[in-house]
């Protein structure tokens, strides 16, 4: 009974240490690099400091943080990058086009600080990947649907006589012959 118990906790506890481990290693770096880092997610009172304005998303999705100009301002968490979303907000909130507030802020910090710019490749890419992602997924389905009608026929044919069945008939016919040689 004692080594039956044995065994089972010998199995159960490799098991439990990798899973702990591996809940950890997810936990830990995002304890380590969750507020401290500049560049994380601004919390929730300063992503939205003038509270929500239609438009304001949008428009901050499309600007870099003209701090490090890595991130869109929408989601860096710099001082300047809460300045530009607060300005943003406040001018929608007045009645100003988001156009309008993009082109001054473009103005001021030149065309680096567009996200995308407007002569990029990337919006007819993004658009021919997801022709091409349509299509392969197309055919895929198509793939699978051949497939599955090429079982349940094969599942309703008779099985064909094996080959060796064959051969081996044609075996003892060569050595009959061969007997009469």
């Amino acid at each position: 009974m004692a080594s039956s118990l044995h065994l089972d906790m010998s199995r159960k506890l490799p098991r439990a240490l990798a899973l702990a481990l591996a809940i950890a290693a997810l936990l830990l770096p995002a304890a380590a690099f969750g507020q401290d880092d500049p560049e994380a997610p601004p919390a929730p009172s300063a992503a939205a400091p003038e509270g929500y304005v239609e438009g304001a998303e949008a428009l901050e999705g499309r600007l870099l943080a003209p701090c490090c100009w890595t991130q869109t301002i929408d989601i860096h968490g710099s001082e300047i990058a809460n300045d530009l979303r607060r300005e943003i907000r406040r001018r929608l909130k007045a009645g100003e086009s988001a156009d309008a507030i993009e082109a001054d802020i473009v103005s001021r910090y030149g065309e680096r600080i567009r996200a995308v710019p407007p002569d990029s490749p990337l919006k007819s890419l993004a658009v021919w990947l997801t022709v091409l992602m349509g299509a392969a997924g197309v055919g895929a389905a198509f793939m699978l649907v051949r497939w599955k009608r090429r079982q349940k026929e094969s599942e309703k044919k008779p099985p064909k006589k094996s080959a060796k069945s064959k051969r081996d008939r044609l075996d003892d016919e060569i050595d009959a012959e061969l007997e009469q040689l």
